[in-house]
């Protein structure tokens, strides 16, 4: 399933947008993806495990991006360093918790925006980064999602615009809906890559 959703985009990116996929890395090693299982401390998922067995992330995800508006598709070493930038900035945050304002109530007050089973949390160690914009918003595997979730399921963390949202059940779900999207006309192509930006 995630090498036909990969075969449907490339062959959609050599048709309607090439430079999309410039940057794409040939495959991660089993040796690799257990380096990364060890600093992480948890098994990655098998279907995105399969996705880096395929194509081990981006060497330059902008700005042309194989997965388009979302951002930079993560390898291995960018995995390992986007997690442990982002779990030592939550650290640091967490040693000010008591000065926090409470995630509930900002929730109610509409302050910060939860859509779907996740914790509206800075960074997880048990989440797993698989995409990345600008620093600021991330896309990650939710191995400990809030109750009624899935584990493994996708998410989107902005923590500039202070929101979290479910995106898919996992990423064999997501790689499969985008590529159903970009053969069903839901992307334009714009300086040579595909945006749903200002599509109407």
């Amino acid at each position: 399933m995630i090498a036909e959703s990969w075969e449907r985009i490339i062959e959609w990116g050599n048709r309607n947008a090439p430079e999309m996929l410039k940057d794409l890395n040939p495959g991660a090693s089993e040796e690799q993806i257990a380096a990364v299982e060890a600093e992480l401390g948890q098994p990655i998922p098998a279907d995105f495990r399969a996705s880096l067995l395929i194509h081990n992330g981006e060497s330059d995800g902008w700005p042309c991006k194989v997965f388009a508006d979302y951002g930079a598709y993560l390898g291995t070493e960018s995995i390992l360093e986007s997690w442990k930038q982002r779990k030592q900035v939550a650290a640091e945050v967490e040693n000010y918790a008591d000065e926090m304002p409470d995630p509930e109530q900002q929730i109610r007050d509409g302050i910060i925006f939860v859509e779907g089973p996740v914790r509206p949390k800075l960074f997880l160690p048990e989440w797993i980064p698989i995409m990345d914009c600008n620093g600021d918003v991330f896309w990650a595997l939710d191995m400990n999602p809030e109750e009624g979730g899935v584990s493994g399921q996708v998410i989107a963390v902005d923590w500039e615009g202070c929101s979290w949202k479910v995106i898919a059940d996992s990423f064999r779900s997501f790689i499969r809906d985008y590529a159903q999207e970009l053969e069903n006309g839901a992307y334009r192509v714009v300086d040579e890559q595909p945006t749903k930006e200002d599509n109407q």
